[in-house]
């Protein structure tokens, strides 16, 4: 574990390097795609990580060629609003995402985030729409940011985009490189079509739903712009994962992260260079404790499944290892956004047959205290744990995917197999506070925003 240890302390000290030496190039590193450093999914920034590690993460030319279409998905964002009864009266605004599931019939919307509604008028929201959905009836006080069309593109914007950011950046190729994503433009869209809203309303705070990403660092500037008394409180609603170089601070204009652990700010502060004072600990606004344990006996599939084959070799090493003691009968969860690919189902398949193959005592109703995780650990695995499920996580990665002890010191963990790692909980609440109250964003944020 150790060995672990070192390499993520030794990745985030990189990161940290690039993010100064790109900065004295004059790159505004809080937009860049490059300098989002995330480990748990494909973007610009992890290709980027691999390539200071000098790791292979195998071909990136299709990557760049797919990321940089899709700007021309962008052409048909528009920003709606009700352009009758416009709220203008809310003094602080909430930006965060919705879906289709989010709004009751009468077009009230519900954030699963904050556990906060748009029935109080006190505040405005502004939503980035997941699936481009927008209710018949729009309610005055929030605006959704959406495409028009569900899968439309433009050529020729995608062309014109490409022509204003080489013309604007002096043909400059460091900065083409850090700019030329897909993020970064949506990034730029996103603010266009936000400056209505917020120049429309007189603000005394803005609410994130916060994860680091280029789009809100934009606009945390932009809110800056208008007044900077503007109070900016950032939110982070899940719990932590392993190595967490998304996070590193960039200067961007943050008046309070506000997050659900203890050791959550430790890292934050120790390892991501954030400041102790902009830090506030709260119980999870998103998440509530429940009598029953939510994320027991499930394997669950990895949301990028590109490491199939060695994933169950993992698996059946694991039933190999402990067919004898246990009952093994786990249930399989594939992602909700890959419910219907075939990859994730195929592999669902195979991993159902290879269970079956080494159950045994078929007919003990005990099970396992225990769920699988493949690929990289995310929030989820601490969730788990904070519920009393203990982890067998199969990693794709150990270096970057799997938890170290000295980061997380509430977390007990040990290499059961060549590739295996069990994770056990010795201390609840301080890596991830989950209370039973309803309503804690009335009761532990609201005091943030008065302040």
């Amino acid at each position: 574990m150790q060995e672990i240890e070192k390499f993520q302390k030794k990745t985030i000290q990189i990161c940290k390097d690039f993010l100064h030496k790109e900065k004295n190039k004059n790159i505004d590193v809080s937009l860049s795609p490059l300098c989002f450093f995330t480990i748990w999914g494909k973007t610009p920034g992890l290709y980027k990580v691999f390539e200071l590690l000098n790791m292979n993460i195998g071909s990136k030319f299709t990557y760049v060629v797919r990321n940089i279409f899709s700007i021309s998905k962008d052409f048909d964002l528009e920003l709606f609003f009700n352009r009758v009864e416009l709220n203008t009266k809310a003094k602080n605004l909430i930006i965060s995402y919705s879906s289709k599931e989010n709004f009751d019939k009468n077009g009230n919307f519900f954030d699963n985030y904050f556990n906060f509604s748009t029935k109080n008028k006190d505040y405005f929201w502004l939503l980035i729409s997941l699936d481009n959905y927008i209710p018949k009836k729009l309610k005055s006080n929030l605006a959704i940011i959406a495409k028009k069309k569900n899968g439309s593109f433009s050529i020729l914007y995608l062309l014109k985009r490409l022509y204003k950011l080489l013309s604007k950046n002096y043909f400059e190729l460091n900065k083409i490189r850090h700019y030329c994503w897909k993020e970064y433009n949506f990034a730029r869209r996103v603010s266009d079509l936000s400056k209505f809203i917020l120049e429309k309303l007189e603000l005394k705070g803005v609410i994130f739903n916060y994860e680091g990403v280029p789009f809100q660092n934009n606009l945390l500037l932009d809110v800056k712009k208008i007044n900077r008394n503007i109070k900016t409180l950032c939110y982070l609603h899940c719990a932590p994962w392993p190595i967490q170089t998304d996070l590193i601070y960039k200067d961007q204009p943050v008046d309070k992260l506000v997050v659900s652990g203890i050791h959550q700010k430790k890292n934050l502060i120790k390892y991501l260079g954030w400041n102790a004072k902009k830090i506030k600990v709260i119980p999870s606004l998103r998440f509530k404790k429940k009598k029953k344990k939510e994320f027991n006996g499930y394997l669950f599939v990895p949301f990028n499944l590109d490491n199939e084959e060695n994933y169950l070799k993992m698996l059946e090493e694991y039933l190999i290892k402990m067919k004898d003691k246990f009952y093994l009968n786990y249930l399989i969860r594939i992602h909700p956004l890959n419910s219907n690919s075939k990859k994730h189902l195929k592999f669902k398949e195979k991993s159902k047959n290879l269970i079956s193959k080494y159950l045994q005592n078929k007919h003990k109703k005990k099970t396992m205290n225990n769920s699988l995780f493949f690929g990289s650990a995310t929030g989820v695995c601490i969730q788990s744990l904070e519920e009393g499920t203990d982890i067998i996580h199969f990693p794709k990665n150990k270096y970057l995917d799997v938890f170290s002890d000295k980061m997380w010191p509430s977390l007990n963990i040990k290499q059961i197999g060549g590739n295996i790692f069990e994770y056990k909980l010795k201390r609840k609440n301080l890596t991830f506070f989950v209370n039973k109250n309803r309503d804690n964003f009335t009761k532990y944020f609201v005091p943030l925003i008065k302040k």
